[in-house]
């Protein structure tokens, strides 16, 4: 990774870091109930939300199903500060590094682009649209809004079933 990449995603991170503090893990009781769910825009348009994700932490990995209309969090997460969220769309896999575990008691809004977000996402110059997400967190007020980079990679086109 260069330099400036590195730089950029240094600040991506700081950012993350510093707009999430109000996402802490205190911001929630041990006794609540931790269920969220994601719902998914690719260029402003609405498409299916994931129906698995996996939850890591730097000592464990977990695959979770939506149960209901929302993700299940296990309790023994909750003790981490941090945990990363991926899943996988329709030619896309999406990594969310470094979610605070307060994030989880509320509903997410993940927005993709190809090509360029809505008014008011606002990506370093050397990050391009279709790398990056933007998570706006529903949970306290206001609501918490970030920007990640990299965090979508392209998955390879599935083999043509026609002849």
């Amino acid at each position: 990774m260069n330099t400036s990449r590195r730089s950029v995603v240094i600040g991506l991170a700081l950012l993350l870091c510093t707009s999430a503090s109000k996402l802490s893990p205190q911001a929630t009781t041990p006794d609540e109930a931790h269920c969220f769910a994601i719902h998914v825009r690719l260029n402003g348009k609405s498409v299916d939300d994931p129906k698995t994700i996996t939850y890591k932490t730097k000592d464990n990995e977990q695959t979770v199903h939506l149960e209901g209309d929302c993700f299940k969090v296990p309790s023994d997460l909750l003790k981490e500060k941090t945990i990363d969220v991926f899943f996988t769309l329709p030619g896309s896999k999406v990594y969310l590094s470094s979610i605070p575990t307060g994030a989880f008691a509320g509903p997410w809004d993940v927005e993709l682009a190809d090509k360029r977000f809505a008014r008011g996402v606002v990506l370093p110059k050397h990050i391009r649209a279709r790398d990056a997400c933007a998570v706006t967190f529903h949970v306290g007020d206001p609501e918490t809004v970030s920007a990640m980079a990299p965090c979508r990679t392209p998955l390879p086109a599935s083999p043509s079933t026609t002849h």
